[in-house]
């Protein structure tokens, strides 16, 4: 899964980050710090042998966005996921995300999200949010937690995962937080 975010005003990942870079109003010290921490073990299942999988976490800055890759192995050869996340005034960005590793392992997207939640935590900041411009997307991060910020989205997402077979005329794609 690899999912790109944009603001409502179609504003490109890169405009985001740029525009996040100068005006956020986070304290920057908080988020550096969070960003150190070690934080707890993330691990995925590959889906060959079944086992367990330990997640070693890279991050690099890109102005004001992080960008957090999630590898297999701690020589940084097998990179299986990866994020950009920014502050905000009280929230934590997550500005893209993807699901590298897919077809050998499970859980990936699960750790990303746990990975954003401590550091949301460790800097202080009081929620998640993201874009979703995916359906599927939508359903994940509706599992996980977040909602949407129109209610009626929610009520249809809500039904959509309890009924499988249903199939929704609302387009459910939008501003999500947690």
């Amino acid at each position: 899964m690899r999912t790109n975010y944009s603001n409502a005003y179609g504003q490109s990942v890169d405009q985001q980050r740029d525009a996040l870079a100068g005006t956020s109003g986070a304290d920057t010290t908080a988020f550096t710090a969070a960003l150190a921490a070690e934080g707890p073990v993330s691990f995925g299942v590959d889906k060959r042998t079944g086992g367990s999988v330990r997640l070693h976490r890279v991050s690099s800055d890109i102005g004001n966005a992080t960008s957090i890759s999630l590898f297999s192995d701690a020589g940084q050869r097998n990179k299986v996921g990866a994020m950009t996340v920014a502050p905000g005034r009280d929230s934590l960005r997550i500005l893209t995300i993807e699901n590298v590793g897919r077809s050998r392992y499970k859980g990936i997207g699960t750790a990303m999200i746990e990975v954003a939640d401590h550091i949301r935590g460790s800097a202080g900041l009081s929620t998640l949010s993201l874009l979703s411009q995916d359906e599927g997307a939508s359903e994940f991060f509706y599992k996980k937690g977040f909602r949407f910020t129109d209610g009626n989205k929610n009520v249809e997402m809500r039904h959509l995962v309890s009924n499988p077979g249903y199939v929704s005329d609302e387009i459910l794609m939008g501003e999500m937080k947690r």
